[in-house]
């Protein structure tokens, strides 16, 4: 299996987990901004996001504030395809 191929395979059903428990948003973003990367931990895989990878921030508006979730490059991705689907189960605590 392609090395890519491999991480959409290990990432998306984290992607569908964190969608349905609330973790990450269901919805489009608001706003995505790209940059180099700060050493925040990726909203989908928890490792850190290096200086020299591009680093998604995802805006969400949540009642009077903002929410932001940093992402690599391929965990936003695969997010975005799992958000897409649209299939998951909303689980409750």
């Amino acid at each position: 299996m392609p090395p890519l191929a491999k991480l959409e395979a290990e990432l998306r059903p984290i992607a569908r987990d964190r969608i349905a428990t609330g973790q990450l948003p269901r919805e489009t973003p608001a706003r995505l901004w790209a940059g180099r990367g700060t050493g925040q931990l990726c909203a989908l895989c928890d490792k850190p996001i290096q200086r020299n990878e591009v680093e998604y921030d995802v805006e969400r508006h949540i009642d009077e504030g903002v929410q932001m979730f940093p992402f690599h490059v391929d965990c936003e991705s695969v997010w975005q395809l799992e958000c897409a689907r649209g299939d998951f189960l909303v689980k409750r605590p």
